[in-house]
């Protein structure tokens, strides 16, 4: 079903003077409210802005040329002044007492023309509230024509077209009732629909930028009644603290959750017991105390073989394997004692990483990553030790997994910084029915990746902006038209661990 069937939209909708037509999607709360071209707001109950005053010249003239006896206002039943009722006959003149005498102003009365002037107000302001909720509905009906081309790919030749066709009918009434369509609007958000917000990582410390920025992400999400969880692609074993960090100080919303895809691979969310791992432990070996939270394990021959870090709880975190003073490899353990990951050392040169290994948490290996020029960058394997496919980059990895295991079965959008690494990589993803919208949070970052947003390079329609000035520059500058929020203003304290 194409996204125009869903939204029961049929194919009379180019009749714009139909405003209760009820094809056309309502204004959502809080969209369409700021005009970046006019420079002014555009909520009807707040004020309609110059444009809108009865005082618009053409708009007094589009009255005085389709006033020709086919009134919108007035209907054939509507008294005239100074007309007889032809129920009643011809009107009577009403016998006066000379102290109600009035100046005889001509035979239609001199109150005639303050009836005349009360009623063409009130055409004029209803006029005006029907200007404001057209110019609303062209918006919205816009900003969903816009959803569609984000969510399309491009063998739905049928459905883009639709939505490109009524773009233009769109501009058209926009150009006819308010002399221009460079209005920007707000993002179509679907209620239906996943959100995401896409982090390369989810720092333990983040600085005051980053802060704010999910605090005004949540925030602006929240006030259209929206949540949106979250997807990281980083190694890393402290991520589910951290998450739980970042709600408890409200960065995101309670009941939101974080997917690392490291940890979907491995297994780490199934809730299934684990055993914690051992030291392999020889019986000429001796411990030799380093502190609290290292040890060393030295052979018969009092040559180093194990360097043992623990956690402050005396959890197993890595192991150093060691031969001839040489570092071999590193076993890495995550929050639950289980091996995690291993990683080995060229034996010519102790800081250069040849190849790592991934393991579930039953043992069983899922990745590897070789930094070799003989092998595949990265390969992934089933619970069976069957090879399903190779990546050249971890970026190809991301999009493999998002596509295929993390977002299989969801419509999702995906909210991602223009600082990502994977910014670019993730734009991909509109070919498979994804929406990707890049969050720029000031105009002065990213410098190469903002100037391709506004060259139209990368083909995006939908940014979100972290301020008022970001929304001004990105709608004044960009070459293609785009549908611009602005994220919520908040006063984001810094955080600390």
């Amino acid at each position: 079903m194409s996204f125009f069937d869903r939204k029961k939209k049929d194919n009379d909708d180019n009749n714009y003077s139909d405003l209760n037509n009820p094809s056309y999607p309502n204004a959502q709360p809080d969209q369409n409210n700021f005009d970046q071209a006019q420079n002014q707001y555009n909520d009807a109950q707040a004020g309609m802005g110059t444009q809108f005053t009865p005082n618009d010249q053409n708009f007094n003239n589009a009255n005085n040329d389709n006033n020709n006896g086919n009134d919108y206002f007035f209907g054939p039943n509507q008294p005239q002044f100074g007309q007889p009722d032809p129920q009643q006959g011809p009107a009577q003149p009403q016998q006066q007492g000379p102290q109600d005498q009035a100046p005889q102003m001509g035979d239609n009365g001199g109150e005639q023309w303050q009836y005349t002037e009360q009623d063409l107000q009130s055409t004029l302001d209803q006029s005006a509230d029907l200007k404001a909720q057209l110019r609303s509905q062209l918006l919205a009906d816009r900003s969903y024509c816009n959803h569609v081309l984000r969510n399309t790919n491009s063998d739905q030749v049928d459905d883009r077209q639709q939505a490109t066709d009524r773009i233009n009918d769109i501009n058209k009434s926009l150009k006819e009732w308010f002399g221009t369509d460079e209005m920007a609007n707000e993002i179509y958000l679907d209620e239906n629909r996943d959100y995401y917000i896409f982090t390369d990582d989810v720092a333990a410390n983040p600085d005051a930028d980053t802060s704010k920025m999910w605090q005004q992400l949540t925030m602006t999400l929240s006030d259209k009644g929206l949540l949106a969880n979250a997807i990281s692609v980083t190694y890393n074993d402290q991520v589910d603290q951290t998450w739980l960090n970042y709600q408890n100080a409200g960065f995101v919303d309670g009941n939101a959750f974080l997917m690392n895809m490291y940890n979907e691979l491995q297994g780490r969310n199934l809730n299934t017991p684990v055993t914690p791992a051992e030291i392999p432990f020889d019986a000429d070996y001796r411990v030799q105390h380093v502190s609290d939270k290292v040890d060393k394990i030295l052979d018969a021959d009092d040559k180093l073989v194990m360097e043992v870090s623990r956690t402050a709880n005396h959890q197993l975190q890595i192991i150093r394997h060691y031969k001839d003073n040489s570092l071999l490899s590193r076993d890495i353990f995550d929050v639950n004692g289980v091996i995690s990951a291993t990683q080995f050392y060229d034996h010519r040169n102790a800081n250069k990483v040849v190849r790592e290994n991934f393991y579930r948490q039953d043992g069983t290996l899922v990745l590897i990553k070789s930094y070799t020029a003989n092998e595949p960058y990265i390969q992934l394997f089933s619970e069976g030790n069957v090879l399903i496919s190779t990546f050249d980059s971890d970026e190809e990895l991301i999009v493999w997994w998002l596509k295929n295991q993390a977002l299989r079965q969801s419509e999702a959008t995906i909210f991602v910084s223009i600082n990502s690494e994977y910014y670019k990589k993730l734009l991909t993803l509109r070919d498979n029915g994804f929406e990707v919208v890049p969050i720029v949070m000031k105009q002065s970052e990213n410098a190469d990746i903002v100037s391709d947003l506004i060259e139209g390079k990368d083909k995006v329609s939908a940014v979100l902006a972290g301020s008022d000035q970001v929304n001004t520059y990105l709608n004044k500058n960009a070459k293609n038209k785009l549908d611009i929020t602005t994220l919520k203003e908040i006063d984001a304290p810094v955080y600390k661990e």
